[in-house]
């Protein structure tokens, strides 16, 4: 390794003068890596681009030893780079601390490690001609060097993180729809049963398969809420559908909803009758309401579930309002995370914690808001606001 004496001030030279806005500098540093975009494909030109403005170089550029290769992965500068000096990026690995190499072209070039391990990462910053690189700029590399790390890391973990999402959502699906065929077959079956295609059934036998036809559709609706959250995360369009309420409500009602009260609920519908069609999502709208009546009517025993449909202003307010035993206010907060179970009192048949966090994901994809009002003993009562185009 080569040492420009004259250009380099050693470390803790008392006659070194420090730069006044050296923390600055390094604030600014900090914000720009820490906080900025970790797309693991930008990373690298950012953390060189902003090392050569704080540290006021020429050109800097991130490198890998892979065994006796040297891969550059990211540069910036305004001028042509050194060549690469192998022996000093050996030495900084080795040494642990950052080396500076002589002048080449008047300029002097400071290596700085950022990670080891069986593929070290290097940062190098070349200098401005004839420009001296002392204490403040090496400790200031050293520093940029440190978050450099931290935000290489940080992006690793990121992208290996949303991988795994990714994984796991085709995961879900796949395996959501291999489990829909078999699942129908056994609805199809005790359907059959039930209405004694293959003979009479004692109410014994009926009672049973009651019970296997009710625990089937509640499999059938976790399998649905996989596959809906699947889409969400995939990111599908929305699409505009031109229809009216009246037509989705009549279509609610006259599917598993209409039938899935409880002895001494009544369903009601209501749809204001000035409410003109509408351009929207109809499949989101539809699952909005579909999880939120199905959820009242879990919770409902007694007393009636109200649908209702109303001109609001810039689009239509949905309320669903149930006569059950109401939330306890302890989970009003958490009523919409996943997997968390919402509704209050005992339910007929166990929730999912699907449907409301679906509830709230799908409305806000619609540029609307979900809100939540509800009174112990009296009943729960949920407001859609969704913006719809006429």
């Amino acid at each position: 390794m080569t040492i420009n004496a004259h250009r380099v001030i050693a470390l803790g030279d008392p006659g070194a003068t420090p730069d006044v806005g050296l923390l600055e500098q390094a604030l600014r540093l900090q914000e720009s890596l820490l906080l900025g975009d970790v797309t693991p494909a930008s990373l690298g030109a950012r953390i060189c681009q902003n090392v050569a403005i704080v540290l006021r170089a020429t050109a800097v550029r991130l490198a890998l030893l892979d065994g006796e290769r040297i891969e550059i992965v990211a540069a910036y500068g305004v001028t042509g780079f050194p060549p690469i000096d192998a022996q000093a990026i050996r030495d900084a690995i080795a040494e642990r601390r950052p080396t500076v190499t002589g002048s080449y072209q008047g300029r002097l070039t400071l290596t700085v490690l950022l990670q080891s391990g069986e593929v070290p990462v290097l940062l190098q910053v070349v200098a401005a001609p004839d420009h001296l690189i002392g204490p403040e700029q090496v400790a200031l590399a050293r520093y940029a060097g440190a978050l450099a790390a931290i935000a290489l890391r940080h992006a690793a973990q990121h992208e290996h993180l949303e991988h795994a999402s990714t994984a796991k959502s085709e995961v879900l699906v796949a395996m959501s729809h291999d489990l829909r065929s078999p699942l129908n077959v056994v609805l199809g079956y005790t359907r059959l049963l039930s209405e004694e295609e293959f003979g009479p059934c004692s109410p014994e036998q009926r009672k049973v398969l009651g019970s296997i036809e009710r625990y089937a559709l509640e499999l059938q609706s976790i399998l649905s809420g996989v596959l809906d959250l699947a889409r969400l995360d995939f990111g599908h369009e929305l699409r505009r559908d031109e229809f009216t309420l009246a037509e989705l409500f009549d279509e609610l009602n006259e599917g598993s909803l209409g039938r899935g009260a409880a002895e001494g609920v009544e369903l009601i519908w209501q749809i204001d009758p000035e409410l003109p069609p509408i351009r929207s999502d109809r499949f989101r709208i539809r699952q909005i309401l579909q999880n939120l009546v199905d959820n009242a009517l879990r919770f409902t025993e007694r007393g009636s579930v109200r649908i209702a449909a109303a001109c609001a202003e810039g689009g239509v307010r949905l309320t669903v309002t149930d006569s059950g035993p109401g939330i306890d206010p302890r989970d009003l907060p958490y009523l919409f995370e996943l997997f968390r179970p919402g509704g209050g009192g005992t339910a007929r048949g166990a929730g999912t914690g699907c449907g409301l966090h679906l509830v709230k994901r799908y409305s806000e994809s619609l540029g609307g808001r979900v809100a939540v009002r509800s009174t112990a003993d009296d009943g729960t009562c949920f407001t859609i606001d969704l913006p719809l185009a006429r």
